[in-house]
């Protein structure tokens, strides 16, 4: 098999589909509606099989199994067999996050030895990748005796079958031929229950849990109660709203909480005269209706309220590390060219200043500043001869990664290692050549087929085999020492 004759044919089928899709984005509007739908659907049989070419592919890279101790080898398995750094290399070279991209190099390997028929099915675009996915998802637990018997049983009708239905076809085909097989793993699965958070719209946290379905029923039925009896209260309350509502007061009931976070504070110094460069102040101009917190009570005051020494002491700075004296500062707006805002929650999001001070009201936040450029949101800038960096400048490090440094990556920087870019004591112990990466890719990096560079400013570029580069950006960009001498 060529490799460079199968690059060059992928890459004819990608140009003559993009010839394909700019005649209809200008042609398209003498097409009949029926017309449009059917060329849909055949373009979609052409997706079906591609998507079935990348998962084949997928599943033979997946099969090398690479290790780094007692020197590097690599050990090649049969089709079938997903080597645990498999979706980082697959991700790395799709360009997809890690998730989609395993799971489509997980699908091909499952295809391979369990569900032939199935298998010839995609790529033939007759079916959708999605529906072979909830095939073998259905089968997961089954031997590869028992796949085999579903894959001749459902694939002469799935092409035809109703993409709803193919999930639950599936599992009673499979709890028919291997009962008992499904049992076990139905109790296996149930200890793998979690629950997730990611960062959603600004403002907004997105949650995901897996939950036995007992459990997930009750608690349904606990929300929807709650969320009723909200609705009658208030009216004005949507159904999602109110469910909204409901299980957030379920989950904090009776429950004590805390929390840790690191405030970025934009500050920017006053531009002085040259006859007053001796000494920098930093200026911060308030409106009068303008809210701080409180940091002992956690009250919510207006900047008109406070008393005249409260609002002189606000106003002028001597040092950004008044920031943490006895009022937290959460909002202000200032005059041209400075700014005091909200800030980034790892793991959860952007909070803009009026929810922050409203989170200080409800949570007993620890809470941490870092010392940022207003007008680029940069951090301004630390060494050490050790092997483990000193904690200032790991905090310096976390707050401007924000999360593992890996592409596709976004696991909190809180719970990743700091790794040296390059091998101590050759790589210094400083914060240009400190990185976070979590213990997964930290272990990936180490095989050494793609190697990070991180620039001054904080990006990482990763270099892969054949000169492929991914780069990621930190949450918070460094400035440049050569830009702001």
């Amino acid at each position: 098999m060529d490799t460079e004759t199968l690059s060059r044919r992928i890459a004819a089928l990608r140009e003559e589909c993009a010839r394909l899709g700019a005649e209809l984005v200008e042609g398209g509007h003498v097409l009949s509606s029926e017309e449009a739908f059917a060329l849909a659907g055949a373009a979609q049989g052409v997706a079906n099989a591609a998507d079935a070419v990348v998962s084949v592919a997928g599943a033979w890279g997946a099969r090398v199994e690479t290790t780094v101790r007692s020197g590097s080898w690599e050990r090649v398995h049969p089709v079938g067999f997903v080597d645990a750094m498999a979706s980082t290399r697959m991700s790395l070279a799709t360009g997809l996050t890690e998730g989609v991209a395993g799971r489509k190099a997980a699908l091909g390997a499952a295809l391979g030895e369990r569900f032939p028929r199935v298998r010839e099915l995609l790529l033939e675009g007759a079916v959708a990748c999605v529906s072979v996915q909830k095939v073998v998802d259905a089968c997961a637990g089954l031997d590869v005796q028992a796949c085999v018997r579903v894959d001749a049983d459902l694939a002469p009708r799935l092409a035809a079958m109703d993409p709803a239905r193919v999930a639950g076809e599936a599992r009673r085909v499979a709890t028919r031929v291997a009962a008992d097989q499904v049992a076990a793993h139905v109790a296996l699965r149930k200890r793998g229950r979690c629950v997730e958070v990611r960062p959603g719209e600004d403002g907004l946290t997105d949650w995901f849990a897996s939950l036995p379905t007992a459990t997930s029923s009750a608690m349904w039925a606990a929300v929807e109660e709650l969320a009723g009896d909200y609705r009658q209260v208030d009216d004005a309350l949507s159904v999602p709203e109110s469910r909204a509502d409901a299980l957030a007061d379920l989950v904090l009931r009776n429950v004590k909480v805390s929390a840790q976070v690191t405030l970025g504070v934009p500050v920017v110094s006053d531009r002085p005269a040259p006859e007053e460069q001796c000494g920098t102040r930093f200026r911060v101009e308030w409106d009068d209706e303008d809210t701080l917190v409180d940091a002992t009570t956690g009250e919510v005051v207006r900047y008109g309220d406070l008393d005249p020494d409260s609002r002189e002491e606000l106003s002028w700075l001597e040092e950004p590390a008044e920031l943490d004296g006895d009022l937290a500062l959460t909002q202000a707006v200032v005059s041209p060219g400075y700014a005091v805002s909200g800030t980034q929650l790892p793991g959860l999001g952007w909070v803009d200043p009026a929810t922050l001070a409203n989170l200080l009201k409800l949570l007993p936040f620890e809470v941490a500043r870092a010392v940022l450029e207003a007008d680029t949101g940069t951090l301004a800038s630390l060494t050490s001869g050790a092997y483990k960096p000193p904690t200032a400048i790991s905090e310096f490090v976390k707050t401007r990664d924000g999360t593992c440094r890996m592409w596709g990556c976004t696991r909190p920087a809180v719970h990743c290692d700091l790794d040296h870019v390059r091998p101590w004591p050759v790589g210094a112990t400083t914060p240009t050549g400190l990185e976070d990466l979590c213990r997964r890719h930290h272990r990936f990096k180490q095989q050494g087929r793609w190697r990070p560079h991180l620039d001054p400013d904080g990006t990482v570029t990763w270099h892969g085999p054949d000169g492929a580069t991914r780069t990621t950006e930190p949450q918070h960009r460094v400035p440049n020492p050569l830009d702001h001498p």
